[in-house]
């Protein structure tokens, strides 16, 4: 049986973790079946795809309705320095999620733990429910956690919100968020409004990519110098897709203009 499932809901892919039986806890095994529909749904969202008449536009990442994950499935944890292996392999996704060309959005309800706090913030937004709840049980299981993880939710979430989760070993429910951390809805109502986010895109896949890399590179506070920058923006302006991009829109303007008058 699968831990995860996926559906394709007109343009968006939805990716939904499925292990009720555990909560569904991340073991290895998700974060590879994860990795792989996001391969598909890559493929299927190139600007070469789109041409060819396909229309991915983003991902939706989800747990079920009453539980978004209660993060690393510790049946498989070692409790030694051999778990440097499940971190690496949750790390490599979560970049993954963060560096995609697609836009990602994370719907989560109820439950959401440890790695899975890690995965929800490293999308490029979250919808989080307001009795959702929040934990990062890392220095009550005697770790540091992840440092790259770390600098990553420090970003996202802020350090007093990072600092009540990691030290304070507080649970948090998705109401006491800062707002810039995320969008809080009202409870079974995450689905719908993350995918209202991405219904409307229209993205180039390239210029999607290097804004997120862009964006990640200032998360992590790394010395910004405009000019390394420069060749992929000029090699954006200078593209074909860019092209046809702007005379898609101008087209949509003239229309738009013919109909006011």
């Amino acid at each position: 049986m699968s831990d995860v499932i996926h559906h394709i809901d007109g343009s968006i892919w939805q990716v939904e973790i499925d292990r009720p039986e555990r909560a569904n806890a991340l073991r290895r095994r998700t974060v590879h079946q994860i990795e792989a529909v996001l391969d598909s749904a890559e493929a299927a969202g190139s600007d070469a795809a789109r041409e060819a008449g396909a229309s991915t536009v983003g991902v939706l990442l989800t747990g079920g309705p009453r539980v978004f994950s209660a993060g690393a499935d510790l049946s498989e944890m070692s409790g030694t320095i051999d778990d440097l292996g499940f971190d690496d392999e949750l790390e490599r996704l979560s970049r993954r999620l963060t560096l995609s060309p697609l836009p990602m959005v994370a719907a989560v309800e109820g439950a959401c733990y440890g790695a899975a706090v890690d995965l929800a913030w490293a999308c490029d937004a979250v919808v989080v429910s307001e009795e959702a709840r929040l934990g990062l049980p890392s220095t009550s299981l005697g770790i540091l956690y992840n440092p790259s993880s770390t600098a990553r939710l420090h970003a996202r979430l802020g350090s007093p919100t990072v600092r009540r989760l990691m030290v304070l070993q507080q649970q948090l429910a998705g109401r006491e968020l800062p707002p810039s951390a995320a969008t809080v809805v009202p409870s079974g109502t995450t689905v719908e409004t993350a995918k209202s986010m991405l219904e409307v895109l229209s993205c180039d896949s390239a210029a999607t990519a290097a804004t997120k890399a862009l964006l990640a590179s200032l998360d992590r506070g790394e010395e910004f110098d405009p000019a390394e920058w420069q060749p992929e923006r000029e090699a954006l302006l200078a593209s074909p897709d860019r092209l046809r991009a702007l005379e898609a829109r101008r087209a949509a303007i003239r229309g738009d203009q013919s109909e006011c008058s």
